[in-house]
């Protein structure tokens, strides 16, 4: 079977190809004639017989649209407020705002923290220790009993740095898996607060009879006093 020729563009094709036209409008041209070709190359190969549909489909194709990318990034800023929130916290505080909730609240130094009083274990805390499967997070609970309960208050205000010396914890991935771990079984709460160089807030969070006990041993202490 004899090869088809390639049917030649006609002059005023070939002049708007290389004319002043629009790339759209070359690119239009352009692709009707591969489609006619196309179309010339089957009539040859079924043997003569008019081929109707690709006739059709090309100059369908040769009168549709280019498509346009009319997607632009948004310049608009960020809202204020998604700012805020990413990567925080649902329980992140801010330098500034009331943390009057937390009452009694005691802030740590290193002076404190190395004269850190023992305090009468309760014996929920007791039970509370035992039920712990590693020694450092019941180290770091038994201190946060003492940063808090042996100071008299539910609540104490220390950096991280404090903290792993006074558990001795020197891990900081450690003592903060330790410090969500005990937040998630709700033995405390972790408060951080973003821009204070004094620390996060940590509140020992007792059942209401343990926590009921504990303030009624504080008053009995100061009435020996």
């Amino acid at each position: 079977m004899p090869m088809p020729q390639k049917k030649p563009l006609p002059e005023g094709l070939m002049a708007q190809l290389h004319g002043k036209g629009s790339m759209s409008e070359v690119l239009r041209i352009e692709r009707q004639r591969l489609m006619e070709q196309a179309a010339e190359e089957m009539r040859v190969q079924l043997g003569g017989a008019p081929v109707a549909a690709p006739r059709a489909v090309a100059v369908a194709a040769a009168e549709a649209p280019l498509p346009i990318d009319t997607y632009q990034p948004s310049k608009l800023p960020m809202p204020a407020a998604r700012r805020s929130q990413e990567g925080l916290s649902k329980l992140s505080r801010f330098v500034g705002e009331d943390l009057s909730e937390f009452d009694g609240i005691i802030t740590h130094s290193e002076q404190t923290v190395l004269a850190v009083p023992e305090w009468p274990t309760d014996p929920y805390y007791v039970d509370v220790n035992n039920s712990l499967p590693f020694s450092s997070q019941r180290d770091l609970l038994g201190s946060i009993c003492r940063l808090t309960v042996g100071w008299g208050t539910f609540s104490c205000r220390i950096t991280l740095g404090l903290l792993s010396v006074a558990s001795g914890i020197r891990n900081p991935k450690t003592l903060r898996k330790w410090l969500a771990d005990l937040q998630r079984k709700r033995h405390i709460h972790y408060v951080p607060v973003h821009g204070d160089l004094r620390g996060s807030i940590i509140e020992l969070t007792p059942p209401e009879e343990v926590r009921n006990s504990i303030e009624r041993s504080w008053r009995t202490n100061r009435m020996k006093f």
